[in-house]
């Protein structure tokens, strides 16, 4: 009787161990096989597809959505992969998996990068790329798949307000964003401002940020304000919202009024605040900013191992993702990119175990 029991006890917990196992690598694993991608030769020459759960994806950090197509960067082999937020197959567009800064003018998939952040998309298929350990913004061609220097030298620096091209310096862009107004807004992180290349005539500008190292004021000219450590974007038709990496709280330009606003987060390090006014919850380096479609502020709160929401009418903050929450309780391990698919949910770029998690 005393052995019929244990081994109930033990199939007992052997199934709930399964279906843990299942709920955290199945219901909320779209990429990655949990493995690094870190390479010592290139890729070889062609671009085979994957299965999204059966390619290795080293550190992956920025995620992009455009309608279907889904990109993600992996900045242990410096390349950009592209499929469908349905789970198609994933292919290697750009990067040939070294570090490195060539590649200019020729195919994207020959070119070398340096941990790769962030991805945007347009319209047409063109891809905008912060080279963040090359302090420079690049663009891939969506025809020719031709990549091209927008802006920056390859050295870090401060530089080139009013002017474009390679007299421009960044120092470490983490975060780009389509403006919706023909421009492309970057996060100058260590630099510690938000700048802006005009699309049309590449002609670059600081729009916010002074350089120091302290938290803007509640209300201020945002032209005329601090920014410590703008790590993260998003934009509506109102509002640039900005996630401060050091400064551990999330702010936002208003559009029409160019002033700026405090979103959450007291600036402190810390992990509080649940349940409450998000102007009295606590953060730790947030690293990744999303809308969803109800209007909703997704954050990657990335040292804290978790993302978390604030429902902007309710004016309350909650984890939806990682140990605390109580929707999807699974371990991340510091997480960055995030991106909102009204088809799928969020998909979230768990760095450090080289997975890309999707959530509801």
């Amino acid at each position: 009787m005393l052995r019929l029991c244990s081994c109930a006890l033990l199939g007992l917990m052997l199934n709930t161990g399964a279906m843990a196992q299942s709920r955290e690598l199945g219901d909320l694993w779209f990429a990655g096989t949990g493995q690094s991608s870190k390479r010592a030769t290139p890729y070889p020459e062609g671009t085979p597809r994957a299965e999204p759960k059966r390619l290795d994806l080293g550190n992956p950090f920025g995620v992009e959505i455009q309608g279907s197509k889904i990109w993600i960067t992996s900045v242990d082999d410096h390349c950009i992969y592209e499929g469908t937020v349905d789970g198609g197959k994933l292919a290697r567009i750009a990067g040939n998996g070294l570090i490195g800064y060539s590649g200019d003018g020729g195919r994207a998939l020959e070119a070398t990068f340096n941990w790769p952040h962030e991805v945007r998309a347009d319209s047409n298929g063109n891809l905008f790329v912060a080279d963040t350990r090359n302090h420079v913004i690049r663009k891939i061609d969506g025809a020719s798949g031709t990549v091209t220097t927008l802006a920056g030298d390859g050295t870090e620096g401060f530089a080139g307000d009013g002017r474009k091209g390679r007299d421009v310096k960044f120092r470490q862009p983490h975060s780009v964003v389509l403006d919706g107004q023909g421009g492309l807004l970057v996060a100058d992180t260590v630099n510690h401002r938000l700048r802006r290349i005009d699309l049309t005539t590449g002609v670059v500008r600081t729009i916010s940020g002074t350089g120091q190292q302290k938290l803007p004021t509640d209300g201020a000219e945002a032209a005329n304000s601090p920014l410590f450590g703008p790590r993260s974007l998003a934009v509506d038709s109102r509002s640039i919202w900005i996630a401060l990496r050091e400064g551990n709280s999330v702010w936002r330009i208003d559009r029409q009024s160019n002033t700026i606003h405090h979103v959450a987060g007291t600036g402190a390090k810390g992990y509080g605040g649940d349940g409450g006014p998000p102007l009295q919850a606590t953060f730790n380096g947030p690293k990744g900013l999303v809308l969803d479609s109800d209007g909703r502020l997704l954050i990657v709160d990335t040292e804290n191992q978790a993302v978390r929401r604030i429902d902007r009418e309710a004016q309350t903050v909650e984890t939806v993702l990682g140990e605390a929450s109580k929707l999807h309780p699974i371990k991340l391990k510091r997480p960055h990119g995030i991106a909102f698919s009204e088809a799928r949910g969020f998909f979230v770029a768990d760095s450090e175990n080289h997975r890309v998690r999707l959530a509801k």
